[in-house]
């Protein structure tokens, strides 16, 4: 396995925070090298999987950097993180990780911008979740109904801070 393959295969798994559990022993010291070539593919998974709860603005300039987000950007990404799993456990084993990657005021600048894209995924799931199967049915195979699901999203997403 090359590094553009282990990247693709990381680039699939949600939590980042996990990648470096399924690294092979064999690329000691490349971690680094790996993980740059797979976040840009794992962002752009997750925004065409409407999985980040990052402003829609953000996102456009997202993919106009082919995914490779700024230091602002990455501490939006990890605020979603955060926002997006309710697991204590996990919340714990991130802040971890962030304040040794980064450094505490970096760790305190994310966490504050947790609450902003958790309202907004609240939002978002309540919205959806009130559906009920028939409609979530219309959303899922028709393109106006799927439009009007997005359109939602977006609406929901625009409430959160671009800076």
């Amino acid at each position: 396995m090359n590094i553009q393959s282990l990247a693709k295969t990381l680039s699939q798994i949600d939590e980042p925070e996990q990648w470096v559990n399924h690294i092979p022993s064999s690329y000691s010291g490349k971690n680094r090298a790996v993980f740059a070539l797979a976040e840009p593919l794992w962002i752009q998974r997750m925004v065409s999987h409407n999985n980040l709860y990052i402003h829609p603005n953000v996102i456009k300039k997202l993919k106009s950097q082919y995914y490779i987000p700024t230091d602002l950007q990455n501490r939006m990404i990890w605020a979603s993180i955060l926002a997006s799993n309710d697991d204590k456990n996990r919340k714990s084993v991130i802040q971890r990780l962030v304040k040794k990657k980064y450094n505490y005021d970096w760790w305190e600048d994310a966490y504050c911008r947790t609450r902003k894209m958790w309202i907004a995924k609240e939002r978002i799931n309540k919205k959806l979740n009130s559906n009920g199967s028939g409609m979530n049915t219309l959303i899922n195979n028709t393109v106006f109904f799927a439009n009007a699901a997005q359109s939602e999203v977006e609406a929901a997403l625009k409430e959160i801070p671009e800076t």
